[in-house]
């Protein structure tokens, strides 16, 4: 476990916020979270139990340091695979300040033994446990703490733990103008000049994901400091992409073998994750959690009840890579989700 005074707990390196203000994005749930806080900071009361739900780089983590640090408490950092005994967890909790906050990453993937020691430790702050060798369960009190959970998956939270938290915020793959913002602001942290053909090239190859356009902006920094330049432009950010092997939409091989796969092999689809996954030789967690929530966010494909198929803009986008591309029959393909039927005749080369 990882603990931070407020003071600590941004990352100039990653570029983190440290106050709700200065967060880009998420607009809605800034608003819900900035009125939560100040009512608890009103009544001089700890903060509800919230987790942040979402895909991988959206800001969860920051989010939770920011409730640390708006509260002025403690910052502690779990990820809940790692806990293998329920004296683990206690341990953990027991140590706790009131007013700390605790982030729990990857809540789904919580133990059952532990995730029911949690319950009562969320709803009552107290936790019963039995030592190593005893017989008898010890009951122990517990401050008043923050428990902040932080999922990519909601829907495997246990629905006890889901009834515990106070709110959930879904966290929303961010605009091209907000990854645009997210690249300035670390252009300006580092010294940088640029412009907004850099922006805009970085942004539309950061799959909606600040992380991803902090990583992609880093890499520029990196070509630019070998060229001896202090400005990140577009020309350098579009030489600079082909060598971490991004195409204009950002893509990536594994992107570019699953696309090929589903042309080539289903014929523009629709085709369950599982078999496409297997014969284009990547496994499934990357399809289901990496590749298709970016795929479906550009557009590329769509997400049919019968699979995944090839939309028009995907198929037009693998042609630039594929070569020579086997026909679609977008008659079929497409009414797999009862999309625009093409007419017969309709039989894209």
């Amino acid at each position: 476990m990882t603990t931070q005074t407020n003071n600590s707990i941004s990352d100039e390196r990653n570029f983190r916020p440290k106050t709700l203000e200065d967060f880009i994005g998420q607009g809605d749930l800034k608003k819900t979270l900035r009125l939560m806080l100040d009512s608890a900071h009103q009544r001089s009361a700890t903060l509800e139990h919230v987790v942040f739900y979402g895909g991988p780089g959206l800001g969860k983590t920051t989010l939770a340091a920011i409730i640390a640090a708006e509260q002025a408490a403690r910052f502690h950092e779990l990820a809940a695979p790692s806990i293998q005994k329920p004296g683990d967890l206690a341990s953990i909790l027991v140590m706790l300040q009131e007013g700390d906050v605790l982030f729990l990453d990857e809540c789904h993937a919580m133990r059952r033994e532990m995730a029911e020691l949690l319950y009562s430790a969320m709803e009552d702050f107290k936790i019963s446990i039995k030592p190593e060798g005893g017989e008898r369960l010890i009951t122990m009190g517990l401050k008043p703490f923050t428990l902040v959970g932080a999922t990519t998956d909601f829907g495997l939270l246990p629905e006890p733990m889901r009834a515990r938290f106070g709110q959930g915020f879904y966290l929303q793959p961010y605009t091209l103008d907000e990854l645009k913002a997210v690249a300035l602001r670390a252009a300006d942290a580092l010294g940088y000049m640029t412009d907004e053909a850099a922006l805009q090239g970085i942004a539309v190859r950061s799959r909606g994901t600040p992380r991803v356009s902090l990583r992609l902006f880093r890499r520029c920094v990196d070509a630019a400091i070998n060229a001896q330049t202090d400005i990140v432009d577009g020309s350098l950010v579009e030489s600079t992409m082909p060598l971490l092997g991004l195409d204009e939409l950002g893509l990536e091989d594994a992107d570019r073998k699953y696309l090929v796969t589903l042309v080539t092999t289903y014929r523009g689809g629709p085709v369950g994750p599982r078999s496409l996954a297997a014969n284009a030789g990547l496994d499934l967690a990357t399809v289901e959690h990496v590749i298709e929530p970016a795929l479906l966010l550009m557009g590329l494909i769509a997400r049919t009840p019968r699979g995944r198929r090839i939309t028009r803009h995907g198929y037009a986008h693998a042609q630039n890579f594929m070569g020579s591309a086997p026909a679609i029959n977008w008659n079929r393909v497409e009414s797999s989700d009862g999309a625009f039927t093409a007419p017969p005749s309709d039989l894209q080369q």
